[in-house]
Formats: C-alpha cells, structure tokens, sequence
C-alpha cells in the first residue's frame, strides 16, 4: 500500500500574534498581513502542483479563515481535535510569561493542556483522517502549539534547533501503516525547505 500525504499548516498572523499575546483556546482574527501570507502559501502549492482532495480545518475561525484564503474553497471539515493547545489561565496574556520551551504540563496548574494531552488528540484525529483519506495529499490547518506537540508525539527523528513553525509553516509527512514521518517542514513565504532524515 502506498504512503499517503498530509500537509499540515500552520494558520497566518493574527492581531493576538501581532501584539504579542498568548491566543490558545481564544481566537483572535486575521490580520492583513496574515490574509497576504495565507493567499502567499496558496500560491507557492498552487505553483508547485499540489492539489488536495480532502481539506480539514481546526474549529478555530483564524485556522478555517487560513484555509479558505490558501484553497479557494470552502468543502472543508472543522475538527475539534486539531485547534490550540489551550493556556488555561495565561489565554490573553503577554508572551512573556511563557516559561522556557519545553512546556510539558507547565500549563495544567492553570486549567490548560499538557504537551501529551495535545499531542494525543491530534495523533488520533490527525490518524482518522488519514485512514479516510484517498490518494490525494490531505490539507489540514492547525496551529503552532498544536503542531509541536504532535510532532513531539510522533517524533522518530530530531528537528534543527533552527526549525520554527512560524505562521503559515507547513509540515509534509508521510503516513503508512498508521505511522507518520515528517518528510519537511516548508516555508511558503520564504521558499525555504528543511528536509527531514
């Protein structure tokens, strides 16, 4: 059986990210410039020939908002299981507060999710998903928080300290035998690709 394709991405700039503010659970809308970087993505995969059957969303309006801009099209499904990990406590505050990377369960003291909480629930969504899906690469747009904590989940290799999931970063994985391996991590705005081992 061949290895199925799912590109998860990363939603553009939003106010709270602009002003520096902790947005898990919360939503706060696009900006301008996160409208630009995410018809920018939808350009750099439309000229690349990517085309997607399946296009999933996280339930949060800046995720399903990225993607509309990015597809041109909205025959998507909101899925629970991919929105932010949630601050608890710290949703609207400065990023300052943040502790040092990694989080763990930091943020469940304060009514939020631990790193395995999060990074469980997208695996098994991100999983269902997959099973569903035909040949066609799977477009999913989650969020930076999220996506950490399911790479984290699933890692089998390491990332590049300099490798940062920044608004509209794409990961490229690879699923086969209910496994995924992170092929690359693209930046559609830059054009620069980290390829994976």
């Amino acid at each position: 059986m061949m290895a199925k394709t799912l590109y998860l991405m990363r939603h553009g700039q939003t106010f709270f990210n602009q002003e520096g503010l902790v947005q898990g659970a919360c939503d706060s809308p696009l900006t301008e410039l996160g409208q630009d970087q995410a018809r920018q993505a939808g350009t750099y995969l439309k000229e690349r020939g990517i085309r997607f059957g399946q296009l999933y969303s996280s339930t949060q309006e800046r995720a399903s908002d990225t993607l509309e801009l990015v597809s041109g099209r909205t025959d998507y499904t909101r899925l629970k299981g991919i929105k932010e990990w949630n601050f608890g406590t710290f949703e609207g505050e400065s990023e300052d507060l943040n502790p040092p990377l990694p989080y763990k369960d930091f943020f469940v003291t304060y009514g939020g999710e631990g790193v395995d909480q999060v990074g469980e629930r997208v695996l098994v969504t991100l999983t269902e998903v997959m099973e569903q899906a035909g040949a066609e690469p799977v477009l999913a747009v989650s969020h930076g928080g999220a996506m950490w904590a399911f790479y984290l989940k699933i890692a089998a290799q390491a990332l590049d300290s300099k490798v940062r999931f920044g608004n509209c970063a794409i990961c490229h994985y690879q699923y086969e035998q209910g496994h995924f391996k992170l092929a690359e991590v693209i930046d559609p705005l830059t054009g620069s690709v980290y390829e994976c081992e």
